[in-house]
């Protein structure tokens, strides 16, 4: 390649230079003695003006607010008490549809309701907060009932009282879900972990208020069952906002 190829090919750059720049004055040195070079240069100019002249269409609401949205949750002041809050809801609800409480199992469930209100209160912040949930129910139900299929893991699922712990459960990860919302927004509530967080701490008190608490096939089914569908309807919930949020 010459030396004027090598030259036309920067021609566009070259004349985006400030004045007084040494590969500037360099090319212009060149193409003073070469019309080629002079012609390119001009081009190059050309199409520099036409760039600064361009106007940009001004970005979109939804732009702006999927921008605007990370930088305000940072600003925002931590909603750590709401959440917490919302966990300890989600604990009374079975406390308080209960006749049935076992209070020598008031150190495991306030442990993990304790672990359960960590959860709610980071939520968004630990991305894998449903899934610990999951294990901590599961942790939960084999300390307090084993595996099912291995030795001393209870008589049954106690289906009818299984029905009543699974929509406590659900009722628990939903008004922990819905007290986030109202308080904190959509963008600021991340479902998933919530639904999870308050369905963790519906099953701390049903460890209390269940009289099947230590009936393996009833705790896998019903107990971690229902932590389970709660990070599923709020993962559903999750991304059916985020869906919404990028089609307005």
């Amino acid at each position: 390649m010459s030396l004027c190829d090598d030259l036309r090919a920067n021609a566009a750059g070259i004349a985006a230079l400030p004045e007084g720049d040494l590969d500037r004055e360099t090319f212009f040195a060149h193409a003073r003695g070469c019309s080629g070079c002079m012609e390119a240069l001009r081009e190059g100019e050309k199409l520099v003006a036409a760039l600064a002249s361009a106007e940009l269409p001004p970005p979109s609401r939804r732009a702006l607010r999927r921008a605007s949205a990370p930088i305000l949750a940072e600003l925002t002041p931590s909603r750590w008490p709401l959440r917490a809050a919302a966990a300890v809801a989600a604990f009374a609800i079975p406390i308080l549809f209960s006749h049935h409480r076992d209070l020598e199992g008031w150190a495991a469930a306030l442990l993990v309701l304790t672990l359960a209100t960590a959860l709610s209160a980071t939520a968004g912040t630990l991305h894998a907060g449903a899934w610990v949930a999951l294990a901590a129910s599961a942790g939960l139900a084999i300390g307090a009932g084993g595996i099912p299929g291995f030795a001393d893991t209870g008589p049954g699922l106690a289906t009818r009282v299984g029905v009543d712990c699974l929509a406590l459960e659900l009722a628990g990860a939903a008004v922990a879900t819905a007290l986030v919302l109202w308080r904190a927004g959509a963008n600021a509530a991340f479902p998933a972990a919530t639904a999870a967080a308050g369905a963790l701490a519906a099953q701390a008190a049903l460890h209390l208020a269940c009289t099947a608490h230590a009936q393996a096939p009833h705790l896998w089914v019903f107990h971690v069952g229902g932590v389970a569908a709660a990070a599923l309807a709020g993962w559903m919930l999750q991304r059916r906002l985020y869906l919404s949020s990028v089609r307005s």
